[in-house]
């Protein structure tokens, strides 16, 4: 009876989500046209200090991601934003002649993935059911899906595939899939912050390996794989660069201008410390323009602070009973729930940030309402089966 339940769940989902892309369908069947979007970009604030027509990410990620896969050295426009999900945008556009395809792609394939973690681990359809319908209804994710292409949806992929590949090694031993992690990796800290999203899985993996109590040797050859692997996957993103005669030393200048870039603005950090937490309970955020003003998030929903206190508190009583601790998923997913909330604690943020943070908390009040509920239902059943004179049913 589990698995009913379960597959009800997945196809009110996909159905749910189905019914958001066919509303927005003329986004996914509008061609690209290259000449709007240079004319966007040569008017914006990236070519004209100042410039009132502001170009938004979405349309400077088109337009970067077509002159990339056109060709062009990467460094040369947008070398601030690590490249892989701009030539991502780039390949939908001459695949499908739409920008926002791959995003959808992106988008369908995270919740495959997403799954299947879950499954893996628990063997649950009811758990794996759970996390899928959380993800689909968030309006983060669908927002992700509408707004496209935005580069959080890549990041998203390319977590849950490390998630998984990284699973399955801990689980077998193969060290192909550790491989695979590594290049899940690579690929996460690819396509957005380079060195925001390396520190950040760096400590996701120290408090992992802490709380897991491994043997310190096997610690520093994942480590050292995972680590090699991800930073060679990043260095490959800079090919074109390369092609066009730039050396491993023009490579690195190109770092550390990123750094600089990042590092030189005026931000008041003390002004927004939290933030995120008010985006999530009250609605309120403070962007860092000048005065740093309060705004709103159109798509804010009343289920981001009750998903946020589920999850947490989830994630709360897993960290309290011995046997969860020993899980690979429940850990991972705590450790890395513990460096995202301080990330997004110390960051001035925009709200499709938390994509990150509301799908770990989907998997795990997945896992643990999933398990109740695999105890319930049966009995539930049972009951009424008894109490109507009806042929009890078998779960």
């Amino acid at each position: 009876m589990g698995k009913s339940w379960g597959i009800v769940i997945i196809i009110i989902s996909l159905v749910f989500l189905s019914t958001v892309v066919y509303r927005n369908k003329n986004l996914y069947t509008t061609k690209f046209d290259p000449s709007i979007f240079e004319k966007k970009y040569n008017q914006s604030q990236w070519v004209i200090p100042n410039s009132k027509n502001v170009i938004s990410d979405e349309d400077l990620f088109t337009y970067v991601g077509y002159r990339y896969i056109k060709g062009l050295n990467p460094i040369l426009i947008n070398p601030e934003t690590a490249h892989l999900g701009k030539y991502l945008i780039g390949l939908s556009i001459i695949l499908f002649k739409n920008q926002r395809i791959m995003s959808l792609i992106v988008g369908f394939l995270s919740l495959l993935v997403l799954s299947h973690i879950v499954y893996y681990s628990t063997k649950s359809l009811i758990a794996s059911s759970i996390a899928i319908f959380l993800t689909s209804i968030n309006s983060l994710f669908s927002d992700q899906l509408i707004h496209a292409p935005q580069l959080d949806i890549f990041q998203l992929l390319f977590l849950l595939l490390f998630m998984i590949f990284f699973l399955i090694y801990k689980k077998t031993g193969i060290k192909l899939f550790l491989l695979s992690a590594g290049l899940s990796l690579g690929y996460f800290i690819s396509s957005k912050f380079f060195l925001v999203s390396f520190i950040i899985m760096n400590l996701v993996l120290f408090i992992y390996y802490f709380i897991r109590k491994i043997d310190f040797k096997k610690i520093f050859v994942e480590l050292a794989v995972l680590n090699i692997v991800s930073l060679l996957t990043y260095v490959f993103t800079y090919v074109a660069y390369f092609l066009y005669g730039g050396t491993f030393r023009g490579f690195l200048g190109v770092q550390k201008y990123i750094f600089i870039f990042y590092k030189s603005s005026r931000i008041e950090i003390s002004k927004l410390l939290g933030s995120y937490l008010n985006l999530i309970f009250f609605n309120n955020w403070r962007y860092w323009t000048d005065g740093y003003p309060i705004i709103h998030y159109q798509y804010w929903s009343i289920l981001w602070p009750v998903v946020f206190i589920l999850g947490l508190i989830s994630a709360i009583k897993f960290m309290k009973d011995k046997k969860a601790r020993k899980d690979d998923l429940t850990v991972l997913l705590t450790s890395f729930l513990i460096v995202y909330n301080l990330f997004l604690f110390v960051t001035p943020i925009y709200p499709r940030y938390l994509l990150l943070l509301f799908v770990p908390l989907n998997i795990i009040i997945a896992i643990y309402f999933g398990k109740m509920l695999e105890r319930v239902i049966p009995n539930l059943f049972r009951n009424l089966s008894r109490h109507s004179g009806l042929p009890r049913i078998r779960s």
